[in-house]
């Protein structure tokens, strides 16, 4: 039973790893182990490596609001959290507002989206998001706009890891470029992601409950929306769900703090 123990212990830590190594810019170096299977299931982690990315952004907001005006921090925490990622989700929103937007027929939004270049429509919405997230930032209470930054980045991941459990994937599987996101995800993965609520909820239990409905609600009306213009998910879909689910939780905290 132990050696059993230890294997799986093992493999989850190594999927981990390669969680890590695939969805931030952190490097993980050579993964012993390593298999196909182990990229497959790699997206469960994407909400703790979220809570690990939050408490970093949330040192350098915290450190830089020390000794520079909250706004100049808020900036930082943001460029931190872009360089931490490589700009992986903000390029999920671009693309999928460009393609949306751009796009009249499903093969149209899917072709557009697949364009590496940034169109009208996805720069105003990079805008409009890095904005609202830097205005929160720079008004609200220093310890609140860490403890948004943790929670933020942590809770708005579930977003894209409900969407592949409940949604198909659109694109060929085989060819898909987003390997670890076009696989599906088994229940125990699911759980696994959800799990991040747990430590979150003991720390945070107020603040938890609000963001939670607003994140349940976001998620019900990005799941329609992607069916409706083009039949399931995509990895910029996926994207596109954690920006959106991120700003509405600082909206929706500092909503809360603002009336209190």
């Amino acid at each position: 039973m132990s050696a059993l123990n230890d294997y799986y212990i093992s493999r989850e830590v190594r999927r981990l790893r390669v969680a890590v190594g695939y969805f931030t810019r952190v490097p993980m170096g050579t993964i012993s182990g390593f298999s196909d299977g182990d990229l497959d299931h790699a997206s469960r982690y994407l909400p703790w490596i979220g809570l690990g990315i939050g408490a970093i952004v949330a040192g350098v907001f915290g450190l830089s609001a020390l000794w520079l005006p909250q706004a100049a921090a808020a900036i930082l925490a943001i460029v931190a959290g872009l360089l931490l990622t490589g700009c992986f989700h903000e390029d999920g929103l671009a693309d999928v507002c460009d393609g949306f937007g751009g796009g009249f027929t499903v093969a149209d939004k899917l072709r557009i989206m697949k364009d590496s270049r940034i169109g009208t429509y996805g720069a105003s919405a990079l805008w409009v998001v890095l904005s609202l997230r830097t205005a929160i930032l720079a008004v609200v209470e220093p310890t609140l706009g860490a403890v948004l930054l943790v929670v933020g980045h942590a809770l708005s991941r579930i977003a894209p890891i409900a969407l592949i459990y409940f949604l198909e994937y659109v694109r060929d599987t085989a060819q898909a470029r987003a390997k670890p996101v076009a696989e599906g995800m088994t229940l125990s993965g699911f759980l696994i992601g959800l799990a991040v609520i747990v430590p979150l909820g003991i720390w945070q239990p107020h603040l938890i409950v609000v963001t939670g409905i607003i994140l349940a609600g976001a998620i019900l009306l990005m799941a329609r929306l992607c069916i409706r213009q083009i039949g399931g998910y995509t990895g910029d879909f996926l994207g596109f769900s954690q920006q959106i689910a991120e700003v509405l939780i600082y909206l929706a905290a500092s909503g809360l703090w603002l009336s209190t």
